[in-house]
């Protein structure tokens, strides 16, 4: 696929030929990769609550944030290894849910309210108000899945607009209309004022006013899912972005970062809402593979299992609260994992997605080598959220999660296990 057009003119070149693997947005809201080594010198005067993985919370002045501590100053001095801990959170405004800002839509789940401008030397140029209107952020094209250039009005069309992207075949690049159109070629040229593409060999030039979004050739992407050690940093404006080597500049509050996605990054401090820390002793489940996963239908209809997404492939969304990672799935289902010895815990926090309006009714369950460990009454869409737990895993060597049936069939059993993780032996 080629884009072209002199960046100086809001335009886009591709120039992408090995078929990389398919991306998901199903990672819309998902883990992101953090290097093992993080250092900064954080201003004192950032008020931030961290939570350890047992869930105790400890609020004070940050002090200090190096390579495998953080030192708070609450009514005295509070030291905590970064192991264990699995969140920060700052005293900013809470991140806000996808509004009508332009997004650009990367491989590893990144999503950036920032509009494209221009590429050159395949990197993808774009406009981040986060970083000031006038800094330019370069990513490398082969990484970046979507460029979404004016949302949907209402949440329904926005999420079936993700949707799309997600189901709809690979193969050719996808041009969506606001009217509803859709255009699947390869698209030549974007600007400021137009977006140029062949269909079926012939050239075809569309207004870009016209277009909603532009899905990139799936086949043609690099995808890069998270390893090693791992954390989300959530913005003010909505942004989730993969960091590493993150450090603070206590004397201009700025956080400076590197992503794969972004290279190198400095941003407000007064921008970073939370930062999620994944992969010492803290593991997403979503790392896992599945060993087996049944699903059977109420009639016939079928839905899959959803990694950091509902099954509707939006956000894991329970009582108007977003979650980082998790799982979507829908009545009934089964899935297992095999566990590898190391495991301590298993954690959640389970309810019906806010998707369903209130809708659903279903019964979570946790088995463990076939035996039923937990189960939780039955949810509506209405329940508020239901923390299971700490669910111990000592010695087990399958971990089942169960959705079944409520009283209301399956009409709209839009199950989530949200913020599903695996505590690790401290000894592994």
């Amino acid at each position: 696929m080629s884009i072209s057009c002199p960046a100086d003119q809001e335009s886009v070149r591709l120039r992408r030929s090995a078929r990389l693997g398919v991306p998901s947005l199903r990672s819309f809201l998902i883990l992101l990769s953090l290097s093992a080594g993080l250092a900064s010198n954080v201003n004192a005067s950032e008020t931030v609550t961290l939570t350890d993985i047992s869930g105790t919370k400890n609020t004070g002045k940050l002090r200090e944030w190096a390579e495998e501590q953080l030192v708070i100053m609450s009514t005295a001095e509070l030291k905590f290894r970064q192991a264990d801990l699995r969140l920060i959170t700052f005293e900013h405004e809470t991140s806000k849910p996808i509004k009508g800002e332009p997004t650009v839509w990367l491989s590893n789940g990144d999503r950036i309210n920032a509009r494209s401008v221009g590429v050159g030397n395949d990197l993808l140029s774009v406009s981040w108000p986060v970083l000031g209107e006038a800094a330019i952020t370069k990513i490398p094209l082969e990484e970046v899945v979507a460029m979404i250039l004016d949302w949907p009005a209402t949440m329904t069309d926005r999420l079936r607009l993700i949707k799309d992207f997600e189901t709809l075949p690979a193969g050719s690049d996808l041009v969506m209309l606001k009217n509803g159109d859709r255009l699947l070629g390869e698209v030549d040229r974007l600007d400021a004022a137009f977006v140029e593409l062949k269909v079926g060999g012939k050239p075809l030039k569309v207004d870009r006013s016209r277009v909603r979004a532009i899905r990139l050739n799936p086949e043609l992407i690099t995808v890069k899912r998270p390893t090693a050690n791992r954390a989300v940093l959530s913005l003010t404006d909505g942004s989730r972005v993969t960091a590493s080597q993150i450090e603070s500049n206590a004397d201009t509050d700025v956080l400076k970062f590197k992503s794969s996605g972004l290279g190198n990054v400095a941003l407000p401090v007064t921008a970073v809402v939370s930062c999620h820390l994944f992969g010492e002793r803290l593991i997403p489940l979503t790392d896992y593979e599945p060993a087996k996963v049944e699903y059977t239908p109420y009639f016939s209809a079928k839905w899959p299992l959803v990694r950091n997404a509902n099954v509707q492939h939006g956000p894991l969304t329970l009582r108007a609260t977003e979650f980082v990672t998790g799982l979507g799935m829908h009545s009934r289902m089964a899935v297992t994992y095999e566990l590898r010895g190391i495991e301590r815990e298993f954690q959640a926090t389970v309810g019906i997605d806010d998707v369903a309006k209130g809708a659903g009714s279903v019964i979570f369950a946790v088995e463990l080598d076939g035996r039923r460990i937990w189960t939780s009454p039955e949810l509506t869409g209405q329940s508020p959220a239901t923390t299971i737990g700490k669910i111990d895993l000592s010695g087990g060597k399958r971990l089942t999660l169960l959705v079944d049936f409520g009283e209301l069939a399956d009409v709209s059993d839009y199950a989530d296990w949200c913020d599903a993780v695996l505590i690790l032996d401290a000894a592994h």
